[in-house]
């Protein structure tokens, strides 16, 4: 199906892609921002998505690339991504593959090699499908997400800014620029069941953990792919802070990973692909298969390197 007609712009700066924005709505044109266009064109094909203006920022160069991370040698450092830094650009940077373990696995397995030589981090986070890979690793990390729009610019955890299906707490004015990204201790990994033809995760789930004398004492957990947003399941992360590591510890606090969001039960998506308790019985083992995985990374075995399946 051919798309439905529709005005384009291509913005050269960020500045202007806000005055293009900030003009389109004045007209009060229904307006979409172009970064990859690996989910927004194929939702235009199947009329799923009409906007009447597209704003091109795939060339705004100030959105791209990697900055910061531990190579500044600053307690506390954080890595800052460009928006429009792409899933390849990602996987081929060596800081990220070293920094960030759970961030390779999932860059490993993201749909193919067209999506990843074309889709960006900050059009995954906009667009915000339920079913998608970085925007866990990024949960699990702590990651904010910085955004600039006609009043200045602003940040927002990432677990406040997804709100839903295809949902989140960008205003019609404002554009993602960077994704921030603290400290991450090295036992990460991404572990995901995914749907055979489209890649994306039927289940997916990202552990972080840091252990010290034999003790969990710091644990960060996300799964997608199972509710309408990715989510922490709060419980799992609990039963995992200052325990003691154990086996029956790991399956104990992966159990809890369908069961309990923050806010209140996970209501899971049902489908043609699985059902409801498919999923909630996928993001247990997913999860438990992540911790397990970063277990072994935070205690340095060779085994756990990052992309190895």
């Amino acid at each position: 199906m051919y798309t439905a007609d529709f005005a384009y712009a291509r913005a050269g700066s960020l500045a202007g892609a806000l005055e293009l924005l900030a003009a389109a709505q004045a007209r009060g044109e229904d307006v979409k921002l172009l970064a990859g266009g690996q989910s927004l064109l194929p939702m235009m094909k199947l009329r799923l998505a009409a906007p009447e203006t597209l704003i091109d920022i795939g060339g705004v160069g100030e959105l791209k690339g990697v900055t910061g991370g531990p190579a500044e040698g600053a307690e506390g450092a954080k890595t800052v991504i460009g928006a429009l830094t792409t899933y390849r650009e990602l996987e081929r940077d060596p800081m990220i593959t070293a920094t960030f373990p759970a961030m390779a696995d999932a860059l490993a397995v993201l749909a193919d090699s067209q999506v990843r030589a074309r889709g960006t981090i900050g059009g995954c986070i906009a667009h915000a499908d339920p079913a998608s890979d970085l925007p866990a690793v990024l949960l699990a990390l702590d990651a904010t997400v910085t955004i600039a729009g006609g009043h200045g610019t602003r940040e927002a955890l990432l677990d406040d800014f997804l709100t839903g299906i295809y949902s989140t707490d960008l205003a019609d004015d404002e554009i993602i620029t960077a994704i921030t990204v603290p400290a991450a201790p090295p036992g990460q990994a991404y572990e995901k069941f995914p749907q055979p033809a489209s890649h994306l995760p039927l289940a997916g789930a990202c552990a972080a953990v840091e252990i010290k004398d034999g003790t969990i004492c710091r644990a960060g957990v996300a799964v997608t792919g199972v509710a309408s947003r990715p989510y922490r399941p709060r419980d799992t992360e609990r039963i995992l802070a200052s325990a003691p590591l154990t086996p029956s510890l790991l399956a104990s606090a992966a159990a809890q990973a369908g069961g309990a969001e923050q806010g209140g039960d996970v209501r899971p998506l049902s489908d043609q692909h699985a059902s409801g308790p498919y999923r909630l019985h996928l993001a247990e083992i997913m999860t438990l298969r992540a911790l397990q995985r970063a277990v072994e990374r935070a205690s340095g075995n060779s085994s756990g390197k990052a992309g190895e399946r």
